[in-house]
């Protein structure tokens, strides 16, 4: 069961013109990249979401698009997009289900030096997650050899891709799913993370400030530079998560690379 607090951290975090976050208090076992099943009191079927949140917080958090107008209104999309004063304190079953985690669960997490995410519009919803955790692990790692007063590590390196659309209706920077987010979680990760956005369309390009954006579609040749170097590929994983057309894509390219092992490219097909 899910039962909300009745303080104001469980209320949305905070609102877009597309997107709503949810967050609830429960005890739950995850890892990141995951997804949950929602059963709604009332409700026929459950609803499916990706968490956003990471295993180390008391907080599930789903980001949830707004269903169309002409979209049935007993959905869990519908439901969840409800005034908050109408949903708090409701108690939800959730079922925690996939495959597309981080670390991966085929791969030894030591003999991976280099975390490659390509995602496409709400194909980051997982991604997100993962790179919440890695950011966390990384900082853990360089408390303990602080405080054992080891020498410096390698550390992870981390290639995040991001490709998103902008709408003549004002699709700028506020719409870009966890921008700010991103770009904390990047600076933390100093010379050992980089950023890379792709905009299409005809909207408002969102203010570049201090982010490498590329008004254009990532290509081929984007993906297959952040996989690293030729000879450093064995220790690369990628992951991809986007529309289906650019994620097959993608994926073929990322397992087809020189010195890649096609096992070490993982995609959630979520369509």
């Amino acid at each position: 069961m899910l039962p909300p607090d009745s303080d104001d951290e469980q209320k949305p975090r905070f609102t877009r013109r597309a997107h709503r976050r949810r967050t609830a208090r429960y005890a739950v076992s995850f890892t990141p990249g995951q997804w949950v099943d929602l059963y709604i009191p009332h409700l026929p079927s459950p609803g499916g979401f990706t968490l956003t949140s990471v295993p180390s917080t008391p907080d599930l958090e789903l980001a949830v698009q707004r269903p169309r107008a002409s979209s049935p209104s007993a959905t869990p999309a519908s439901w969840l997009w409800q005034p908050p004063s109408r949903i708090l304190h409701t108690r939800l079953q959730v079922r925690v289900g996939g495959r597309f985690v981080w670390p991966p669960l085929a791969i030894p997490r030591g003999g991976i030096r280099r975390v490659v995410f390509v995602a496409g519009g709400v194909g980051i919803n997982p991604l997100i997650s993962m790179l919440t955790s890695i950011v966390e692990e990384e900082e853990e790692e360089e408390r303990e050899r602080i405080g054992s007063r080891e020498g410096a590590r390698p550390g992870l390196q981390v290639r995040f891709l991001y490709s998103v659309r902008s709408s003549p209706e004002g699709a700028g920077g506020g719409e870009v799913l966890f921008l700010s987010r991103l770009r904390s979680l990047c600076k933390t990760l100093g010379e050992k993370g980089s950023l890379r956005f792709f905009v299409t369309g005809e909207g408002e390009v969102m203010n570049a400030g201090d982010l490498s954006i590329k008004r254009r579609r990532m290509t081929d040749r984007d993906v297959e530079d952040a996989l690293g170097d030729v000879e450093e590929r064995s220790g690369t994983v990628c992951y991809v998560c986007g529309v289906p057309g650019m994620t097959d894509e993608f994926v073929e390219i990322a397992r087809q690379a020189e010195g890649m092992d096609g096992t070490r490219v993982l995609s959630e097909k979520w369509w």
